[in-house]
């Protein structure tokens, strides 16, 4: 709890009551050539934004970095980047540089709110390794660190899957103070929030719980598996579903604040009871 508050009132971030659907989140993915940021490289970079819970194709980021080290052949079934495209990729530094440029544009565009400018939260699925391999990557090329809100999809999909275990569907959350209330969304194809959905979820074991698992279980279709872009849009699709799912629970519209504890709750419970990091 203590954490979830120093989030809310760090100011860093968007306001706890602002509504999704007035937000602009950035789903992001990185190829890796092996899972420890102090000696890996990154070899791709892949994002795409989502302006009031719509996907914008129109706002898509794509780069491949060329690593410092060679690519290993036993990771090349994973990442699908042959040594020989990944030495013809871009350096790391210019890559970074034109990613967080892109980033600053996204944030520097009008946001419908008076005075304001919409705060860019990150979307990933396992968030905190894309992260750690950025900064990484900063640090190696002399670039300043930078630091965004954020929600990790999985946790999100942790926690609608212990709640729907633990409660009736359509039993409401307790909403959050001071977030406006709106009618819940009416469940459409693009955004399935029926029992058989949540079952479905809730049916997929911890350890199975990777991004395709999920994404097939929402009905989304899984293509260009392992490709940064592609895995970015996939992951923003995951989320799009999700949230009327959180959205049935509380029983209205969702807020940053709603996301934000629903995160830190199932931070929290990986923690004390384990789970998939779903790689």
């Amino acid at each position: 709890m203590k954490r979830l508050l120093r989030r809310l009132l760090s100011g860093a971030g968007p306001d706890p009551a602002t509504p999704l659907r007035q937000m602009v989140f950035v789903s992001v993915d990185c190829e890796m050539t092996g899972l420890n940021p102090a000696r890996d490289d990154l070899l791709a970079v892949g994002a795409v934004a989502l302006r009031g819970m719509r996907m914008d194709l129109s706002a898509t980021f794509r780069g491949l970095l060329r690593p410092a080290r060679p690519v290993r052949p036993e990771g090349v079934p994973v990442h699908r980047i042959l040594p020989g495209e990944a030495a013809r990729g871009d350096e790391a530094a210019s890559e970074l540089a034109r990613f967080d440029a892109w980033l600053a544009g996204l944030a520097a565009l009008p946001s419908g709110v008076k005075g304001t400018g919409p705060s860019v939260v990150l979307l990933g699925w396992c968030l905190g390794l894309d992260e750690a391999f950025l900064a990484a990557g900063r640090r190696r090329a002399g670039l300043p660190a930078r630091a965004h809100p954020r929600c990790d999809v999985l946790d999100l999909f942790r926690h609608l899957r212990a709640s729907g275990r633990a409660a009736p569907t359509g039993a409401p959350s307790p909403p959050l103070v001071g977030a406006p209330f709106a009618p819940a969304p009416s469940c459409t194809p693009a955004a399935p929030c029926t029992p058989d959905v949540q079952a479905a979820l809730a049916d997929i074991p911890l350890k199975d719980a990777d991004l395709y698992a999920v994404a097939r279980a929402l009905d989304v279709n899984v293509h260009d598996a392992h490709d940064a872009l592609g895995d970015a849009c996939l992951c923003a699709q995951v989320f799009q579903r999700l949230v009327p799912l959180l959205e049935r629970r509380l029983g209205r519209r969702a807020a940053w604040g709603d996301l934000a504890r629903a995160e830190d709750a199932a931070a929290c419970g990986a923690r004390h009871g384990g789970g998939a990091f779903g790689l």
